[in-house]
């Protein structure tokens, strides 16, 4: 798999405070390149590191992309926006603004270095020939999701549980890209993270499915419950082809070929 070619690579598959604090998976983020544009997607802790050791170039990204403002999801930005030239940063609007409730992830010098840009439900930006749609999720605290379309579309929902209607923003995508944290038959005692059986639903109701659904953003429960297991669930009961991440894997975006890389 060359380089050069469009590709997806995760920088980290990890989701949730405890993973995010014992680095069980890493957190660095979704890195895509596409169409001869090059961002982040949620870059957590270790994304500029990891970005360095793969030798992604991350001082050549044209962007950021953040969904919320929880750690896991936006602690390197500050870091990232200091190296890239000339960044636009589409973010989630409470990682920028204050309110009674939250603090902004993004300082105000790191907003002025960069093109930003409030990212609500439905919004719609370009980066370069891109075009991005923020769309609706439903966590604890305020999300969005984006989706990403070129010469392929590329759908991320962002954390969350699903909620009726989600389907409509994912449909037609080539990939798309879920944050798993709860297993199938499993439900949480708090209601803030997407489950096995609630992807299953989001996908079975997508009219035009996706070419391939990827799962990531692991908990502990996730993880100690079976990777293997919890995909075969997905594709018996959706007929899709699924995977489940790992860290460093790449995604060749034109054959949908995986890899991991070594740092």
């Amino acid at each position: 798999m060359k380089v050069d070619k469009d590709r997806i690579v995760f920088l980290g598959t990890g989701g949730g405070q405890n993973v995010m604090f014992t680095q069980a998976r890493k957190t660095g983020g979704i890195y895509i390149k596409m169409d001869g544009t090059e961002f982040i997607i949620d870059p957590g802790p270790g994304s500029l590191v990891y970005a360095q050791q793969l030798k992604l170039k991350p001082e050549k990204w044209d962007g950021i992309l953040l969904s919320h403002l929880h750690p896991d999801h936006c602690t390197d930005a500050n870091a990232l926006i200091d190296g890239i030239k000339n960044p636009i940063l589409i973010a989630e609007e409470h990682c920028l603004v204050p309110s009674d409730d939250y603090y902004p992830c993004v300082s105000n010098y790191h907003q002025k270095k960069a093109k930003t840009y409030k990212a609500v439900d439905g919004s719609e930006f370009k980066i370069k020939p891109l075009n991005i749609k923020a769309t609706k999720a439903d966590h604890y605290a305020p999300p969005v999701g984006f989706r990403i379309e070129g010469t392929k579309t590329i759908c991320y929902a962002g954390d969350g549980t699903y909620y009726k209607g989600q389907e409509k923003n994912y449909d037609g995508c080539d990939i798309l890209i879920l944050n798993v944290l709860v297993p199938k038959g499993k439900i949480a005692l708090l209601r803030k993270h997407m489950s096995v059986d609630e992807a299953i639903k989001l996908i079975n109701r997508i009219e035009k499915k996706p070419k391939l659904v990827i799962i990531q953003h692991f908990s502990f429960w996730m993880l100690r419950s079976g990777l293997q297991l919890q995909i075969k669930a997905i594709r018996d009961a959706t007929g899709v082809k699924a995977i489940a991440a790992k860290d460093f894997m790449e995604v060749e975006l034109d054959t949908l070929k995986t890899r991991e890389l070594k740092a």
